[in-house]
């Protein structure tokens, strides 16, 4: 892949990732509130508090996700003489994009989550969370819950793409636009359901020293301990829920990452498809 081609497809990947981002985040942080039993009444405050964490988030996914998906597609063409252009190329490309993206993605998340879930106007910015991770816990607390990213979102990948894949070859004589959104929208699905248990006790721990946690731990007697690790925070959602406590939250999650990930594919696939068109017709 030459250089510009490289920054291409980082455009490519930053467009589809900010305009999915935006358009389904109050879904995410609605999902966040579940997962971390911080949720309030829907109308209960401003439209704006659903978008804390959007700057963060914009800034830093932009990036990321440029890393993830120009890893990827640059494993995938490195891999293909050796795998073919099929599911194990899918699945050990996206591993690798994984690996990539996480550096970036979990500082991310750390503070996304912890701005969704303030309450209240200090707590809300930026400055006021990244200080108190800082002073609390240390360079270490931007990377809580990395391994349990890598080690959950490494088998959510090869199910992401492989399905995304396999259900794109599988159409070969609907439009590009139906394989990408058929692809995209049953890949998010199937992977949600995989990935949400994990997620929700990966993002309790993420947020487990913030000051909202503190407040709901001093009502509810055991969110506190959340921090002590991730076996901890898992006897805890056994105890306030039982099994079921692991999906808390995954409706709003669904409602988000099918749309937003049908929207980032588009984007992405569209562009990536342009830039070739226009490469080709350069020669």
């Amino acid at each position: 892949m030459d250089v510009t081609s490289l920054f291409e497809n980082v455009g490519a990947s930053a467009t589809g990732s900010i305009i999915s981002k935006l358009a389904c985040y109050p879904l995410d942080t609605i999902a966040v509130h579940y997962q971390t039993s911080t949720r309030r009444p829907l109308l209960s405050i401003p439209l704006k508090a659903y978008y804390r964490g959007i700057g963060v988030t914009i800034l830093t996914v932009t990036p990321a996700t440029a890393l993830y998906l120009t890893t990827r597609e640059a494993a995938q063409i490195a891999l293909l003489p050796h795998l073919g252009d099929g599911a194990l190329n899918d699945a050990a490309s996206g591993c690798l994009a994984e690996l990539a993206g996480s550096v970036l993605f979990t500082p991310m998340e750390v503070l996304k989550a912890r701005l969704q879930i303030s309450s209240h106007g200090e707590e809300g910015k930026l400055l006021y969370q990244l200080r108190d991770i800082a002073r609390k816990e240390g360079f270490r607390g931007f990377y809580r819950g990395y391994v349990m990213g890598i080690v959950s979102y490494m088998p959510y990948n090869v199910l992401w793409w492989t399905t995304y894949g396999n259900i794109r070859r599988s159409m070969p004589d609907r439009s590009i636009g139906t394989q990408i959104t058929c692809g995209a929208g049953a890949a998010a699905m199937i992977s949600a359901a995989f990935i949400h248990p994990l997620e929700l006790v990966k993002t309790r721990y993420q947020v487990a020293t913030s000051d909202t946690v503190a407040a709901v731990g001093s009502v509810a007697g055991t969110r506190s301990s959340d921090q002590e690790g991730l076996r901890q925070v898992v006897r805890n959602v056994m105890k306030e829920s039982g099994p079921k406590g692991f999906y808390a939250g995954f409706f709003p999650t669904l409602l988000r990452s099918v749309p937003s990930s049908i929207i980032m594919m588009l984007v992405f696939e569209n562009l990536k498809a342009k830039r070739r068109v226009n490469a080709e017709s350069a020669l």
